[in-house]
């Protein structure tokens, strides 16, 4: 079995599917991921974190138009990290029970019958109040709902030009779980539940 966890920033995502991994025995792939297509591009992980699941509006419309320039191919190489992710991705989910967090990994394993698409959402709110905690800050709600809104819009816009699809469209998911009602044990365990009963 293959589950991909989706998430929205400071949602949780990457936890859920850590505690997840150790529940369940499987395999988990996060940042493995990025430091595997880095390997194989031969390219700092860094362009791989920022590039390989986000996309600038500005970037969306340049590449849709056909019209890139020159400095922003060598910049940032979409299309072949998207296609180093892809083959990582696939061979991983070859290997069978494990979780993979983000990187469109549902959509790259559509068609698979042994796979479960998870997505975790929480309220702006909560989202919030779990960075602060994170990066032990008290304040700065503002600075921090604008960067999560900028981060759910540029992997919005990632997954529209690779997909045609919506990120986080309810029918792209098996389940869809809110980690603002739900705490990070409960939403491991219910996606456990649900493997359960398919």
């Amino acid at each position: 079995m293959i589950i991909t966890i989706s998430r929205e920033t400071g949602s949780g995502g990457h936890t859920v599917g850590k505690l997840l991994a150790e529940k369940l025995g499987y395999t988990f792939y996060d940042k493995e991921i990025v430091a595997s297509v880095a390997r194989e591009m031969g390219i700092d992980e860094k362009l791989i974190l920022e590039n390989g699941e986000n996309m600038s509006d500005q970037d969306y419309i340049d590449m849709k138009s056909g019209f890139i320039p020159h400095y922003k191919e060598a910049e940032v190489p979409y299309e072949e990290i998207k296609e180093a992710q892809d083959r990582v991705i696939k061979s991983i989910a070859d290997k069978g029970n494990c979780i993979i967090v983000g990187r469109g990994a549902d959509f790259i394993l559509r068609g698979r019958s042994d796979v479960i698409n998870v997505f975790i959402h929480a309220d702006m709110e909560r989202r919030v109040r779990r960075v602060q905690r994170h990066e032990g800050v008290t304040g700065q709600e503002e600075r921090i709902r604008k960067e999560l809104e900028e981060k759910d819009r540029s992997r919005t816009t990632y997954y529209r030009y690779f997909t045609g699809g919506e990120w986080g469209k309810v029918e792209n998911y098996t389940l869809s779980l809110d980690a603002g009602i739900f705490t990070k044990t409960q939403c491991a365990e219910l996606i456990i539940k649900a493997v359960g009963m398919l």
